[in-house]
């Protein structure tokens, strides 16, 4: 009872302290947050939480409305030279640069994009982006190895000179990159974080402070907003940007951001107190207020708008502390039957319960790029090639003899290589995330149930709410982890990032999967996919074989969507700028806040609405 009491005097504290001052409907949209910004550099992340903020920010060659249709945004046309693979973008002439205060600095111009450009393929600016940009620029790749510094040993890349790289400004207002090759998916490329421009003026006065999150003066802003508050771990504004050219579709005056550490906990009261508006909920809090007719109408179903994959990712380079056993967990997961047991044994539906108890199948696929992402001729990409056998298993893979046969031959290859049982399995979750805590109990208690606890020791471990990725993911620092990845263009090559640079500790440390000459069979399967730019159906088939080395392989195990069952919000979810990849999604522009949540029966109404609006698009 004392517990009860102190957990319920702790929430009543943390409520008074988040409450916000009353803002008008439809000027201002009011939330809470408890990961904070790691950069400002638009340039460099590739994390969402900051890519998010850029994309409000910072405007992009082109942009994509609430259908899914390209539109101009700081380019008014482009056209595509097929004989010499260049892109021409003209661009608008009344784009500005302003200040974090709105004070105009200067305007956009092509030059904004090719100093960008140089910036990402400075090997010591670390962008981790430069690999989608110099993967299809002429010349790019060769310019930023020249700009690397050498592994010991090794002789250094060969100095370029910038005239090599195909990104020309070649008057004021008019760009053009060359591509290294025909590239049919370039144009949704152009959304992405590392086709922003920057003023060449500024990033020179900002030197080594251009883009450090300890002030919102140390970015410049061109976007629909200017961040015009930063105080990190209090609270951030976005205010509308009166100068941007399409200031006349930016209907929200305001994005009112609080931080604070139990956001994920509080926000639900606080929404449904007309505090804030928009809450994360989990399936219990939504169950409740469905069942409760003074709530009922404060949620709706949420809407997949993106195409971000989750699975759970084995570890070959472990860099966990040695209380975790890290080299008992080399030896084990460098065992392809270790692997296919977890991946048998795995229940996802049990586990996908914790995110929507109504209907989980609706949320799991059996590969790593999404359905519906791409299709050939009405063939979806996961019903083709190598993933058509994959994709036709249905989503209940659970297999429990077979996981016990996958176990027993485990065992005994393990034992003889001198492993150790049982082994210890480094299972991480943000604490922020909704969700996530409880659903690593269940794998952890489903696992063990099935494969024995003295099989394996599932450690379930909260990590930090703020830098979770760099402090666990790209450290190393667990065993088994969900993962998620979002597309950053219209091709299956998106999908192929995560894995062929190393991000994720595999697939190129993993023994006994490398040619005579030491290299990855995944990476020749990828480099021979990307080499097929003349038949998309070829290509997408030669991807597919690929991805599902992968996931037959056991390097991964295929979730599903990340997100399900209800929304709460004040925001309609079909006014959002619409597209399966990029930063489309994260953008409020175009949006506006209801006086009054939309309700389930609204939701699909307006979903029929907008699918049948989107046909008549589509048929003209």
């Amino acid at each position: 009872m004392k517990k009860l009491m102190a957990l319920a005097l702790c929430l009543a504290v943390a409520l008074s302290m988040a409450v916000m001052p009353a803002a008008a409907q439809g000027t201002a949209y009011r939330t809470l947050y408890s990961g904070e910004f790691t950069s400002l550099n638009y340039l460099t992340t590739a994390t969402t939480n900051e890519f998010a903020m850029a994309a409000n920010v910072i405007d992009t060659l082109v942009e994509y409305d609430k259908y899914g249709q390209v539109q101009p945004s700081l380019a008014e046309s482009w056209e595509y030279d097929e004989e010499n693979l260049t892109y021409t973008f003209k661009l608008r002439e009344d784009a500005t640069w302003v200040r974090a205060d709105g004070t105009e600095y200067a305007k956009v111009t092509a030059n904004d994009f090719v100093t960008a450009a140089k910036y990402i393929l400075d090997a010591n600016n670390a962008s981790s982006t430069a690999n989608i940009f110099y993967s299809v620029i002429a010349g790019a790749e060769a310019y930023y190895l020249g700009t690397s510094t050498p592994e010991e040993g090794k002789e250094p890349y060969p100095v370029m000179d910038w005239d090599t790289v195909g990104v020309k400004a070649l008057d004021d207002y008019t760009l053009q990159y060359t591509l290294v090759e025909p590239v049919p998916y370039f144009l949704s490329m152009v959304t992405y974080v590392c086709f922003m421009p920057v003023n060449a003026d500024f990033l020179a006065e900002k030197g080594a402070d251009f883009g450090v999150a300890t002030s919102n003066e140390n970015i410049l802003y061109n976007g629909a907003y200017v961040l015009s508050t930063f105080e990190p771990q209090q609270k951030r504004v976005y205010t509308k940007n009166a100068s941007n050219w399409d200031a006349d579709n930016v209907l929200i005056e305001t994005i009112e951001q609080t931080y604070n550490k139990e956001a994920t906990t509080i926000a639900p009261e606080l929404y449904k107190r007309g505090d804030i508006d928009q809450a994360d909920i989990d399936s219990t809090i939504a169950a409740e207020w469905l069942a409760d007719e003074t709530t009922a109408d404060l949620i709706h179903p949420l809407r997949q708008t993106g195409f971000y994959t989750y699975f759970y990712a084995f570890n070959f380079d472990p860099n966990f502390d040695a209380a975790y056993e890290p080299e008992n967990w080399k030896l084990a997961v460098n065992n392809e039957n270790f692997r296919l047991s977890i991946a048998a044994g795995l229940d996802r539906v049990k586990a996908m319960l914790i995110t929507d108890p109504d209907n989980p199948e609706a949320l799991i696929f059996n590969t790593v790029t999404p359905p519906e992402f791409v299709s050939i001729d009405g063939v979806d990409y996961t019903e083709m090639g190598a993933l058509a056998e994959i994709t036709a298993k249905g989503v209940d893979t659970f297999d429990e003899a077979l996981a016990l046969e996958y176990k027993a031959a485990a065992v005994s290859e393990l034992t003889a290589a001198g492993a150790t049982f049982p082994v210890k399995v480094l299972m991480c979750y943000n604490p922020s995330s909704t969700g996530w805590a409880e659903e690593c109990v269940v794998v952890e208690q489903q696992l063990e149930a099935l494969l024995g606890s003295d099989y394996i020791d599932v450690i379930v471990e909260a990590g930090p709410s703020s830098g979770f990725l760099k402090e666990i993911r790209r450290s190393g620092k667990y065993a088994l982890l969900k993962c998620n990845w979002g597309p950053d263009y219209a091709d299956p090559n998106t999908y192929t990032d995560p894995f062929y640079d190393g991000s994720y500790n595999w697939p190129e440390l993993a023994q006994g999967y490398n040619d005579e000459n030491g290299r990855s069979q995944y990476y020749n399967l990828v480099d021979a996919a990307r080499a097929i730019t003349n038949d998309l159906s070829a290509r997408y088939e030669a991807f597919a074989e690929a991805e599902a080395f992968l996931i037959n392989k056991a390097f991964l195990i295929p979730f599903g969507y990340g997100t399900g069952g209800y929304d709460a919000s004040r925001l309609n979810p079909f006014e959002s700028q619409f597209a399966p990849f990029g930063i489309s999604r994260e953008r409020y522009k175009g949006q506006s806040v209801m006086e009054k949540p939309m309700n389930t029966d609204e939701y699909f109404e307006a979903y029929d609405q907008w699918e049948e609006d989107r046909a008549a698009l589509a048929g003209k």
